[in-house]
């Protein structure tokens, strides 16, 4: 008899009209995680409108890993083996009439990688979201997440390399690689319909709370209503001195320092820093970059108006604002040591996570760490 009820099983699984997949590829800094974290909290609130979020947002995040061949901070997690089939065999098996994947780390697939992701989800339609924010926002934010994946380029560095993009090329690494939008949705929209492609703009910090969950339901087309929306996982960006800090920790920490540890110990530590708010001036864009920036937000701006992708929001929160250009004057030598002794305070008198060793080894590095003048690796 077990024969024959899995037969029927799956004649019912053929038969059954695949579902429409959403699937929001970012990119990072746009809202994303706290995207994701209210799919993950709302599951009944989405099955009531025929919607899906499977598995968990890591699950979803191993699955960009795998369909892009990629480590992560130089760290194999072997649960990515694979991890695309999965999430892709999942998707189709929801019972919903759409389902949503979410993970930044699609934004920057090739067009190899597109091709095997349609593959994977056929017959199913697949739709892609991209967020878009303003460049002058972006840039510092954007730095400040790369920080916390242990990278070492101070701010002026980076942003030298950014914006010296050569004229009419667009550069396929690196930051624009999956911060151009022009570029992401060309790849995307060589192989997905026009109509199937939705930049959301992400609005400027005076909007409503909701503005951005709203933006993203009307794309699905659901009732943004009846949803928690006070998530508890963000990824808030760091204030100047505790960026700097956190830069000058990546140089003198070894680099044998397994990722997951450096996760633990470090990483939730500055976004819990974060979270809370802490005091100090938030990173700005230096004025000597404010031309460059606003030429280039104006020629995407332009591009996008002409478009033949759904535009879903207002193509003007993509416009810098004026109190997004400003001196930084927060990341000095004394400014960092005071930070540093906040946080160094915060760890010594907060509840102990894992073990002693571990505790004992995060202070070390970071007594040694302290004062570091050492360049950009």
């Amino acid at each position: 008899m077990r024969p024959i009820r899995a037969a029927r099983t799956y004649d019912e699984r053929v038969l059954r009209r695949p579902p429409t997949v959403y699937l929001h590829i970012g990119p990072p800094k746009t809202g994303t995680t706290y995207l994701q974290e209210v799919l993950w909290r709302n599951p009944r609130r989405l099955a009531e409108q025929q919607v899906a979020f499977p598995r968990r947002p890591i699950d979803h995040f191993r699955a960009a890993l795998d369909l892009r061949g990629m480590d992560f901070g130089g760290y194999q997690d072997p649960h990515t083996d694979g991890a695309w089939e999965r999430l892709a065999v999942a998707v189709l098996a929801c019972r919903k009439d759409k389902v949503v994947v979410s993970h930044e780390v699609f934004a920057g697939a090739t067009s190899e990688q597109i091709t095997r992701v349609l593959d994977s989800l056929s017959p199913a339609d697949v739709h892609v979201l991209y967020g878009a924010r303003d460049l002058a926002r972006q840039l510092p934010a954007v730095w400040q997440e790369r920080l916390k994946n242990r990278r070492t380029a101070a701010y002026k560095k980076f942003l030298d390399t950014t914006l010296r993009r050569p004229r009419g090329r667009r550069q396929g690494r690196g930051f624009w690689a999956a911060q151009d939008p022009l570029r992401v949705l060309g790849r995307w929209a060589e192989q997905v319909p026009a109509d199937r492609v939705h930049l959301i703009t992400i609005p400027h910090r005076f909007a409503a709370d909701d503005t951005l969950w709203r933006r993203f339901c009307s794309v699905l087309d659901i009732d943004p209503e009846g949803f928690d929306l006070d998530v508890v996982r963000s990824n808030t960006s760091l204030p100047q001195a505790e960026a700097e800090v956190l830069r000058r920790l990546n140089q003198a920490l070894p680099e044998d320092l397994p990722w997951p540890e450096y996760e633990r110990l470090v990483k939730q530590r500055f976004n819990t820093l974060a979270d809370r708010g802490a005091d100090g001036e938030r990173l700005r864009v230096p004025p000597r970059y404010r031309a460059k920036v606003r030429a280039l937000s104006r020629r995407n701006q332009a591009a996008l108006a002409a478009s033949p992708y759904d535009i879903v929001g207002d193509l003007g929160d993509l416009t810098p604002l004026d109190e997004a250009f400003g001196r930084v004057r927060g990341m000095s030598a004394a400014k960092a040591a005071d930070a540093a002794v906040t946080l160094l305070a915060t760890v010594l008198t907060e509840a102990p996570t894992g073990s002693a060793g571990r505790r004992r080894r995060v202070l070390d590095l970071w007594h040694r760490g302290h004062g570091s003048t050492r360049g950009d690796r």
